[in-house]
């Protein structure tokens, strides 16, 4: 489902029932399984390729938590693979991006 913009501000209770829930249960998934990979892979991958500085394991931990924010990424690259695991992971379809319109796939078993 896809929320109407009222243009406005929301209530309190609507950001409680809501969007709270929402953004809390995004940051438990970053945290719980994107962190960990993005922050082993950096550490790895710049320990074998001997480009890890000396430092502490925070140092290296905020190091690849800042570089997570990417600028120049392939869009189009990025793109197609959300498309992907929108279908198959969440059996939901992209139908248009502007407005975005997102359609839910119904599967027979």
């Amino acid at each position: 489902m896809i929320r109407k913009n009222t243009n406005g501000d929301i209530s309190d209770e609507e950001f409680e029932a809501i969007l709270k829930p929402f953004i809390d249960d995004y940051d438990d998934f970053v945290i719980s399984y994107i962190m960990p990979e993005v922050i082993a892979y950096y550490i790895a991958n710049s320990y074998y390729r001997g480009s890890m500085y000396e430092g502490s394991f925070l140092q290296h931990y905020n190091s690849a938590k800042d570089l997570i924010n990417l600028f120049g990424e392939d869009y189009e690259k990025v793109k197609s693979e959300v498309y992907k695991l929108l279908k198959i992971k969440y059996a939901l379809l992209i139908i248009k991006e502007e407005p975005l319109e997102i359609k839910r796939i119904e599967y027979e078993y």
